[in-house]
């Protein structure tokens, strides 16, 4: 169990970082900060770099191609099916098994490798299939594969899309001036989105556009990489994005959860991708390393007032509307929680459950109210009433303050007749243990 002084350490977390070369893991112990910018090169112009993509059960694949050594590496317990020794864009075959996995690596001058369990697509070369060639400088800079497993779109350094098997282009962006940098396909495959090198971001089909560094690139560093982020109903919520000096930015509801931006020594970033819990991220150095996001941490709350008590939605019901309560300790979900964040530092959070994808909810006209289990709501959805600011006492306890109503606590306390958890203004509080908790995180 972990306590909340080791779950909440706003914009640290420790980093791990795979050398592909050994293929083996070397914990760095590094602490990283967000959203600063070191003095890196940008990729040049139609670079095809190191691209990694997430194993579906856990690891991740790497296309390496630093300058100076060219090929495929499984890290962190990812399987490995074999070596591609060319650069190229790889892409993770969407396994519904550990015994069925693979991916795709797509060159720049569009031949196809399928590695593990995915098939073969236009015989190996993207030509025999579509309208590309590579003739006077264009080439291929990323792919992305369809959800459904039978094919992928491929987009080249001039904007154009290309596909192999049973997809079908919804869109290009031959008309920007910055050449492409990633491609990411949407949960349903009718839809994708586009990251252009100077940070637009264009969405087509069915992909929701969450915004983007307006055409300008941070710090004056490439955006080389697009990730989605998923909330914990699995629907897409967001998504980051990540520049050649490691910054990663943060748009939607997706959170922010670290960077390697400003950290002296590292290399350029060529990509990032969502890791398989669909609400954490990685991103790939251009030597190969890989760092690791800090992920939403799933706790338990328990009542200081009343002990060996956790809070829980009343009777495991899964509707709407649902009041919390406290309950003993069982094993069940319905006590767990996610404390996703919805800052930059990680001090304000909603509180999901974990077994219903509902959030902690007060009732926004007023500060003396039940709190209930309601829909998340976003930023752009007056979610304030489903957020929390975290607070360290002195006793070590946590307060959970009201970001609508920051005059008002959450509170509970249980009685042989039932239990309640409200929001009390803080001058109605006539214990204090009744607005202290304790949160541990669950393993």
């Amino acid at each position: 169990m972990n306590t909340l002084h080791s779950i909440l350490r706003p914009r640290q977390f420790t980093s791990h970082r795979y050398f592909v070369s050994l293929v083996a893991l070397l914990f760095l112990g590094a602490i990283l900060t967000g959203r600063t910018f070191a003095s890196q090169p940008n990729l040049p112009p139609g670079g095809n770099y190191t691209s990694i993509a997430a194993a579906p059960f856990g690891g991740f694949w790497v296309q390496v191609d630093d300058g100076a050594r060219t090929g495929t590496y499984a890290v962190d317990g990812a399987p490995q099916y074999g070596t591609v020794n060319e650069s190229g864009s790889i892409a993770t075959f969407p396994a519904l098994s550990p015994s069925a996995q693979g991916y795709w690596i797509v060159t720049g001058a569009g031949r196809i490798y399928n590695r593990g369990y995915a098939p073969a697509l236009c015989d190996g070369y993207l030509p025999n299939c579509s309208g590309f060639y590579p003739s006077g400088g264009r080439h291929i800079v990323a792919a992305a594969a369809s959800p459904d497993r039978k094919g992928l779109w491929a987009v080249d350094n001039q904007g154009a899309v290309w596909t192999a098997g049973d997809v079908s282009s919804m869109g290009d962006v031959t008309s920007e001036v910055h050449p492409p940098t990633a491609i990411v396909a949407t949960p349903s495959g009718q839809g994708y989105y586009i990251l252009i090198s100077d940070g637009g971001v264009y969405s087509f089909g069915d992909a929701v556009f969450y915004g983007s560094t307006g055409g300008s690139r941070p710090g004056g560093h490439d955006l080389t990489g697009i990730a989605l982020s998923y909330n914990r109903n699995g629907q897409v919520n967001g998504y980051w994005l990540v520049g050649s000096d490691g910054g990663v930015f943060s748009f939607g509801d997706a959170p922010f959860l670290g960077s390697s931006g400003g950290v002296p020594g590292r290399g350029s970033i060529s990509n990032i991708t969502t890791r398989p819990d669909g609400r954490s991220y990685a991103w790939v150095h251009k030597e190969g390393g890989v760092s690791l996001s800090r992920t939403v941490p799933t706790v338990n709350i328990g009542s200081v007032k009343s002990p060996n008590t956790l809070l829980t939605v009343a009777d495991q019901r899964t509707d709407p509307g649902a009041p919390l309560s406290l309950d003993p300790p069982n094993t069940r979900l319905i006590q767990e929680w996610d404390l996703w964040p919805t800052n930059d530092d990680g001090d304000l959070v909603q509180l999901v459950n974990v077994s219903t994808g509902l959030c902690a909810d007060a009732e926004m006209q007023q500060s003396n109210a039940t709190i209930i289990q309601w829909p998340c709501k976003g930023a752009n959805n007056e979610w304030d009433n489903q957020r929390w600011r975290l607070i360290q006492d002195s006793s070590g306890h946590t307060l959970l303050q009201s970001v609508l109503h920051p005059d008002s606590l959450m509170s509970g306390e249980a009685s042989a007749t039932g239990s309640t958890v409200n929001l009390v203004p803080t001058s109605q509080v006539a214990d204090p243990l009744t607005v202290e908790w304790t949160i541990t995180q669950v393993q």
